[in-house]
C-alpha cells in the first residue's frame, strides 16, 4: 500500500509487465495487474538503478514490503516541510537572525541535521543548500540522497545539458507574410 501509483508505472515500465492500459487504471487495479503478471513471469532481469531488484523473488519481496523511499507519515513529512521553508525563508533573509523564526545557530544546525535524511524531497535539497552557503555555520551539513533520487538528479542534470541554449535577441524585427 505504501507504493505510490506513479511507482507502480515505473514497474510495469522498467520490468516490460505485460500490462494493457495501465494508465488507465487506479492504484488498486495496477496492484492486481502486477500480482497477476508477475506471477506469470517465469524470470525477470536484473535492474540495478532504481529499484535494485536482481531477480523476480527480490521483485515480490520489494513490492510485497513497505516502500523504502516512504518513510514518513503525513504529519512528519508536513513538519520536514515546515522546517525546510523556515530554513528558506532564513536563508533569503540574507541569513539575518533577528527577522527569522531562529534564535541562534545551533537551532538552525539542529534542524538542517534532522530534515537532512530526507533529501528525496526537493524542498530539504534547497533549504540545505542554502544553509549550507551560511557564513555563521562552521560544518556544512551533507546530505543522504538516495540512489534513486542520485540517478534521477543526474538524468535530469543530463538531459539539461543535451537541450540546445535558447539565444533571446532585442531590438526591431520585422515580420512579413507573404
Amino acid at each position: 500500500m505504501s507504493h505510490s501509483r506513479k511507482e507502480l508505472l515505473d514497474v510495469i515500465r522498467i520490468f516490460n509487465l505485460p500490462i494493457t492500459n495501465r494508465n488507465d487504471k487506479n492504484k488498486a487495479a495496477l496492484q492486481e495487474a502486477i500480482v497477476q503478471a508477475v506471477d506469470f513471469l517465469p524470470m525477470i532481469h536484473a535492474e540495478n538503478e532504481y529499484f535494485f531488484v536482481q531477480s523476480k523473488e527480490d521483485l515480490i519481496d520489494y513490492l510485497k514490503l513497505q516502500n523504502p523511499a516512504k518513510n514518513l507519515t503525513i504529519k512528519e513529512k508536513s513538519e520536514v516541510m515546515s522546517l525546510a521553508k523556515k530554513m528558506i525563508a532564513y536563508a533569503k533573509m540574507n541569513y539575518f537572525l533577528g527577522p527569522s523564526d531562529y534564535f541562534d545557530t545551533t537551532e538552525i544546525y539542529r534542524d538542517a541535521r534532522y530534515i537532512s535524511k530526507f533529501a528525496d524531497i526537493p524542498s530539504v535539497r534547497k533549504a540545505i543548500e542554502l544553509i549550507n552557503l551560511d557564513p555563521k555555520l562552521r560544518e556544512k551539513i551533507e546530505m543522504n540522497i538516495p540512489r534513486r533520487t542520485a540517478n534521477e538528479l543526474k538524468k535530469k542534470k543530463a538531459i539539461k545539458k543535451a537541450h540546445c541554449p535558447m539565444f533571446i535577441k532585442h531590438g526591431e524585427f520585422i515580420l512579413t507574410f507573404d
